[in-house]
């Protein structure tokens, strides 16, 4: 698995940090490219990137609940 070393090609990872992160610090998140990568290396070294798939799967089921077609 080739490792992320920053979110330049990665608009899906940083779309999903950012769901992530203002689910988790509300008010307090910060998204600029410095903290959004400090948050993927704080999920990857504590083996919780699966956090960024439960907020994924969150979304798309609040997504599908609003939605009225």
């Amino acid at each position: 698995m080739e490792k992320v070393t920053d979110l330049k090609h990665s608009p899906k990872l940083t779309e999903l940090l950012i769901m992530y992160i203002s689910r988790k610090y509300e008010e307090n998140a910060i998204f600029d490219e410095w903290h959004l990568f400090q948050e993927y290396k704080l999920l990857e070294r504590n083996n919780k990137l699966n956090e960024l798939f439960k907020e994924e799967c969150l979304t798309n089921r609040l997504n599908d609940e609003n939605y009225t077609g």
